[in-house]
């Protein structure tokens, strides 16, 4: 199917490895990049390696109808339609029933009623209607957050957490958000990122302190970014470019305030990096800058959050593993790594927001 002329309403965007997905408001998906933008590609592909001769147009994923939520994981991405997950991309590992999966969404069994859905490397997630969490995948370091003998499990839900309304994923860890504005974490604990005062790894879900009630959490690859009800920004996890906010420390294993000049809305997180959307539409980048992931026209890193210039009536963010995507006023930007295509026609390294989709 060609992609339609008509302007594009759009209302989720998502970044994965080398993958953007856009959900429009019809229900259906637009994909651009690597494996797991539904990009036709032979099976078994290296994921590690940059997808070749891909046109910079996006694919139109309409089947299964009317997606209401997607996730862009490592090479893999998830979906919800009419409350059934599915899955598409190409994976290292075995996914139960789906095998290496393929670019054609299938869909994941053992899982009904999803609202919600998390993709990471090796694990994945999902919340039911009723608030539940489901995990999948490799349980290495505890990184399920539930008993199983599988190492790798099928879909299961954790026991005796709350009602849960978001759930991150990072490298084997996890963290969820629940109803009453309180965050669990669990999995890896290297660098910190479990936000619990020490660096000991944990099988199960436990609450992280906070002084305030949190609205949204936002995970990178081993660091951590949560938004207060009162716009406040706390920081924690792996520290070695700036990414948590502190200029000082190799990691911060607790949540530590990260000062701006205004209210925050929502973060985003991406590998050693982080970006945050003002009140006012502003968007801030601090952290790891190698491809220009932070849009300040150089591959300068920030220890501290720097006001993206030229940007205004920012939407929406997304942070893949090296690019970034936003919903501005008239366009989808994006800005970063374009090895595969991500962001559309672009620089190979793009360090200033370039957009490559007119929307409405």
């Amino acid at each position: 199917m060609g992609i339609p002329t008509d302007l594009f309403e759009i209302t989720a965007i998502t970044a994965g490895k080398d993958q953007t997905l856009a959900l429009l408001k019809s229900g259906e998906v637009l994909g651009w990049g690597g494996p797991g933008s539904g990009r036709y590609a032979p099976p078994y592909i290296d994921i590690c390696s940059a997808l070749k001769g891909s046109d910079g147009k996006p694919v139109y994923i309409s089947k299964p109808t009317h997606y209401s939520d997607i996730a862009a994981g490592y090479g893999l991405s998830l979906g919800v339609s009419y409350q059934q997950p599915f899955i598409w991309g190409f994976s290292q590992i075995e996914l139960g029933n789906q095998g290496l999966i393929a670019e054609t969404p299938l869909a994941i069994e053992g899982v009904a009623n999803i609202r919600k859905v998390a993709a990471g490397q090796f694990i994945f997630a999902a919340i039911d209607a009723q608030a539940s969490l489901y995990t999948w995948g490799l349980n290495v370091d505890g990184a399920l957050g539930r008993e199983t003998n599988q190492i790798n499990s099928l879909p299961a839900i954790i026991p005796k957490l709350p009602p849960i309304q978001e759930v991150q994923i990072g490298d084997n860890f996890m963290l969820a958000l629940s109803r009453d504005h309180r965050v669990y974490a669990w999995g890896s604990n290297s660098s910190g990122q479990l936000g619990l005062g020490h660096l000991h790894t944990l099988t199960s879900p436990e609450p992280i302190a906070f002084s305030s009630k949190i609205k949204s959490i936002a995970v990178g690859s081993t660091h951590v970014l949560a938004v207060s009800t009162e716009g406040k920004v706390y920081g924690w996890g792996s520290n070695n470019f700036g990414q948590s906010g502190d200029g000082a420390q190799p990691y911060i294993n607790s949540p530590k305030l990260i000062s701006f000049p205004e209210k925050i809305a929502t973060v985003a997180a991406g590998t050693h990096y982080s970006l945050a959307i003002a009140s006012s539409g502003k968007l801030y980048a601090w952290g790891w800058n190698g491809f220009g992931q932070l849009g300040l026209g150089d591959l300068q890193s920030r220890s501290s959050p720097t006001v993206v210039p030229d940007l205004s009536g920012v939407r929406s963010i997304a942070a893949g593993e090296m690019h970034a995507v936003a919903v501005g006023k008239n366009y989808l930007l994006g800005w970063g790594s374009n090895a595969s295509n991500q962001i559309g026609k672009a620089a190979l390294r793009q360090m200033t927001p370039n957009p490559f989709l007119t929307i409405a």
